[in-house]
């Protein structure tokens, strides 16, 4: 049982680490574009802010899934039969075979650097800003997709 709280705890350290990483990020582009080094990314249009919704959007999307996360994992900690059973959910052969199959983690981590990367480059381009989010949305339904798929036939 100590082998699993510690497990538990641990995963909870990497989701606090991860929190912090999209905070930081959050902060610091809003603060580049705030300092204006990118004059022509000033710009008051339709794009610009659509692009600074979808971006914050996602972003507190992220963390409040992560969140979420980490107060289901402190949750089952508190229990000895629910942290079993979340031990048990979490480490099912079928379950990480999908999240394997699919690329749950790997598509979920280049949608948030190509959303990163739209938010940055909207400066430079609009157009280079919108391929890229398009690229992550289509990112997000090929995970959901692919997820449903494996889920049905495995």
């Amino acid at each position: 049982m100590d082998k699993i709280r510690i497990e538990l705890e641990k995963k909870i350290k990497y989701y606090i680490l991860i929190l912090a990483m999209i905070g930081c990020s959050m902060s610091g582009i809003r603060i580049f574009f705030i300092l204006n080094i990118f004059p022509e990314a000033k710009g008051e249009d339709f794009i610009t802010g659509a692009m600074d919704g979808f971006f914050i959007g996602f972003n507190v999307g992220l963390l409040l899934f992560i969140s979420m996360a980490i107060i289901k994992i402190k949750k089952s900690l508190k229990d000895e039969r629910r942290m079993k059973k979340y031990y048990t959910f979490i480490n099912d052969e079928r379950n990480v075979l999908i999240k394997t199959k699919s690329a749950i983690p790997l598509n979920i981590v280049n949608s948030y650097l190509i959303v990163l990367a739209a938010y940055v480059l909207q400066g430079i381009n609009v157009y280079i800003s919108l391929t890229c989010v398009a690229i992550a949305i289509f990112l997000i339904i090929q995970l959901i997709v692919l997820k449903l798929y494996y889920m049905k036939t495995m």
